[in-house]
């Protein structure tokens, strides 16, 4: 079995820039050129730019992209057994310099670069490295509903093996999706999709809205799990938008981030489920690039609401559960319809 091969991108003779990884496979040396307007993806799935076929390695392991500054960065996206930078685990986004080793499963990748970097590694110091892009995200907020409730009925430690399930399954189904970033507030979960263009593609879609129906599935289950009085309910808010993304502390105590009004309003999107009475509430963008690539006709409707900390009402889309595992199954086949014609071409 190979252990690591190049994409279609990476295999059309592309030459070689300015950047590059070197690794060797079966004892064959490789590179794969890095790009200033392309993020390298690196993982176990085959659309990955870099495919390392180990059971170690994640779908969505690692990423090295370009910053505005010329540097190149490497950043671990929550891998399971994580990623090595000259035999010390990542934990936050690591400027590379020439000659640094990558470790990932047991493939280890060298970074060159032709160019000359300023400055000396300031990570392994434990130094701020803050280094801020702009991309566009989706971001998606699920919140378990009446939880204070379910916690009086069903008792705390119930209710806490319930949140920790709901917590494991719907944060195993983001990353098995290529969510870049997840985080847990109380009784919510945020997954973060970072953008290879300003406006997502069908395969992003895809995987947004897969992540979102597996979390129904998961709340669905829970109820016969845990001998739960009433099913376990969550509101969703998705949105789609430009964002400040970097690490915003040092790589000792870090948190690469995302923060702009995208982030804010996916958050208000959720709170307004109880307030329209409904399963998910998309922004305009979010609806607007689904429209524009597949036919949601019947799947959604259209509101106006007012927020909180927002002073003009915003136009938004509802829709159920089973409107997301309709929609779903809709990108599904528009994806393997363009995976045909692609073949056939």
């Amino acid at each position: 079995m190979k252990n690591a091969e190049a994409s279609p991108a990476y295999a059309m003779g592309e030459m070689l820039g300015e950047a590059f990884l070197a690794t060797v496979i079966e004892g064959e040396a490789k590179t794969f050129p890095l790009g200033r307007s392309i993020i390298c993806h690196i993982g176990r799935d085959e659309h990955n730019s870099i495919v390392i076929a180990e059971k170690e390695v994640s779908r969505h392991h690692a990423i090295v992209e370009c910053a505005p500054s010329g540097g190149y960065y490497l950043i671990d996206l929550g891998s399971r057994n994580g990623t090595l930078i000259n035999g010390r685990r990542v934990t936050a986004s690591v400027p590379l310099h020439p000659g640094d080793r990558i470790t990932i499963g047991s493939r280890e990748l060298v970074f060159h670069t032709r160019i000359h970097l300023h400055g000396t590694p300031n990570w392994a110091q434990g130094e701020t490295a803050a280094e801020i892009v702009r991309r566009t995200i989706t971001v998606l907020v699920a919140d378990v509903r009446d939880f204070t409730a379910l916690c009086r009925r069903n008792g705390e430690v119930t209710v806490s093996n319930m949140i920790s399930t709901f917590f494991r399954q719907c944060g195993a189904a983001a990353v098995e999706q290529g969510a870049w970033s997840q985080k847990y507030i109380g009784d919510a979960v945020m997954a973060i999709w970072i953008h290879r263009t300003i406006v997502p593609d069908l395969q992003e879609m895809f995987a947004v809205f897969s992540a979102l129906a597996r979390e129904f599935e998961v709340a669905d289950s829970l109820k016969s799990q845990f001998a739960l009085d009433a099913p376990v309910r969550i509101g969703a808010g998705v949105n789609t938008g430009p964002a400040c993304v970097g690490n915003l502390g040092s790589d000792l105590s870090s948190d690469y981030t995302a923060m702009s009004d995208a982030v804010n309003l996916s958050f208000r999107f959720e709170s307004a489920t109880r307030q329209i009475g409904c399963d998910v509430v998309l922004g305009s963008s979010t609806y607007q690039g689904l429209a524009e690539r597949v036919a949601v006709e019947g799947l959604f409707e259209a509101h106006t609401v007012s927020l909180k900390g927002y002073q003009e009402a915003v136009r938004v889309y509802t829709a159920n559960s089973a409107s997301i595992a309709a929609l779903v199954e809709r990108l599904r086949v528009r994806l393997v319809g363009g995976l045909g014609k692609a073949r056939h071409a």
